[in-house]
């Protein structure tokens, strides 16, 4: 209870602190100075003022009430007093009067709710509107959900028992021949080092960029399982476009896109060179989720597990000069997809972990041995993970299929539950066969954010 308490405290105190640092206070003590001040008061008092000798003199005498014998006239009547008048401020107590008035927040803003006007905040502060979104680190997220919170728990267990050692190997994807890995991988992360990252941040690059032509000529097919998932960082510009046409030529359909939201709390008052190609500030960037082969939500939980993550990472943007990448972008591959065959392209030192093949060409050093990796996957279905009866039970889970007969497919005159079922029940189906496409499953995908899933029931997960 004392360690709650003291939480909350620390949490009213950072409000505070953002609180003073939005009014141009000296300190989070002196807000009530800022909010109370003589001149302010003095200048609301006489607007009151105006406007009540305005009302008196419109006030129409013309429109009395006839007086009735008996009543008393209005002369007779006290007139109650007015309630907005202000008391004089105790000079003993300068803090004493209460907030009242809403136009000492963001001097200067035409927002008639200037409380909740971010835009404007943004302008006055330069606070990014995402920065006062609550409870978005990893350790909070899940605070008022236990069960899902115990979900992950018992997955990063199980992740950090099956995850096989660190491997790393130092080499240029333009020169290296992916094909010398001689594994077969299900997740496959690029993060390519792309021009777009140098522009935004006006530093010199210290590594070559790749532009997309480049980035297309990667022989992911060749590395990727029959079943298998790819994940591209794609910056905020023409690499959303570009990035697809990658997947696509690779055999991937893109099923989700992962969106990264930057924060500002730290340095709110600097950001990065504005983009000459951009139209706003840009302030997030995107990672593309590809699906290659039939997976399918219903029947392949040994291979993925839907629902656990968001397609949402808001985290604090790097320094400038820094092209690091949240590391929650691992913790939504591992919690999702089962297969234990990772590899990270484009890595750097600190990007090596358990479970994972780092190839990149700023590694420092290597010790990667084809032969030692593929060891660890001698076995069948060793490259699974594999689940637990706890997890099995607090996994999210797809609804239960419905027969053929309670969707109506008894009826053949025409009827609801006929086969031309419905307006249009064949261009319904011709439309479902086109978008399909050959070979494909009946199940969906999706990462979800409050309503969009890792998986969605309905068509293939892609």
């Amino acid at each position: 209870m004392n360690s709650r308490l003291q939480e909350i405290r620390e949490k009213q105190k950072l409000r505070r602190q953002l609180l003073a640092q939005q009014l141009g206070a000296e300190s989070a003590d002196s807000i009530g100075a800022v909010l109370n001040s003589k001149d302010e008061l003095k200048e609301i008092e006489e607007t009151r003022e105006t406007y009540r000798a305005s009302f008196d003199a419109a006030g129409p005498s013309s429109k009395r009430k006839p007086q009735v014998e008996g009543e008393d006239t209005e002369e007779d009547v006290e007139e109650p007093k007015e309630e907005l008048e202000m008391q004089p401020p105790d000079e003993s107590n300068p803090y004493e009067e209460v907030y009242k008035d809403s136009t000492t927040f963001l001097k200067g803003t035409q927002s008639l709710n200037p409380h909740n006007d971010y835009c404007q905040h943004f302008v006055d502060t330069g606070h990014r509107p995402q920065n006062f979104i609550r409870d978005v680190g990893l350790a909070d997220r899940f605070e008022e959900y236990p069960k899902l919170r115990e979900l992950i728990r018992l997955k990063d267990e199980l992740i950090s028992t099956t995850n096989t050692p660190p491997m790393y190997l130092q080499a240029d994807p333009e020169h290296f021949d992916l094909r010398d890995l001689k594994t077969k991988f299900d997740v496959i992360l690029l993060e390519p080092p792309l021009e777009e990252y140098y522009r935004e941040s006006g530093i010199p690059h210290t590594e070559r960029y790749w532009n997309w032509d480049d980035i297309m000529k990667l022989e992911i097919e060749e590395i990727s399982a029959l079943r298998s998932f790819v994940f591209l960082w794609c910056g905020s510009g023409e690499g959303l476009d570009l990035g697809r046409m990658c997947l696509r030529k690779w055999g991937f359909r893109r099923c989700e896109d992962i969106c990264w939201i930057k924060t500002n709390k730290n340095n709110p008052g600097k950001t990065k060179t504005l983009d000459p190609k951009a139209v706003f500030q840009r302030t997030k960037e995107h990672c593309l989720m590809g699906i290659k082969g039939t997976v399918r939500r219903s029947t392949d939980g040994d291979f993925i597990h839907a629902n656990v993550d968001i397609d949402l990472i808001i985290t604090e943007e790097p320094e400038i000069g820094n092209v690091e990448k949240p590391v929650e972008i691992f913790h939504i591959i591992e919690h999702f997809c089962l297969g234990r065959r990772r590899l990270h392209l484009f890595g750097r030192d600190s990007t090596i972990r358990p479970g994972w093949l780092t190839v990149g060409p700023t590694l420092t050093n290597s010790n990667f041995n084809s032969e030692s990796y593929s060891s660890h996957f001698s076995i069948t279905q060793s490259h699974l993970s594999g689940c637990t009866e706890e997890i099995e039970r607090l996994r999210p889970k797809s609804p239960p299929s419905k027969l053929k007969s309670d969707r109506g497919g008894g009826s053949s005159r025409g009827g609801r539950g006929g086969p031309n079922a419905g307006r249009g029940g064949d261009r319904g189906r011709e439309r479902n066969r086109s978008f399909r496409g050959t070979g494909e499953g009946s199940e969906g995908g999706g990462v979800h954010t409050a309503g969009s899933h890792l998986a969605r029931d309905g068509q293939t997960l892609y």
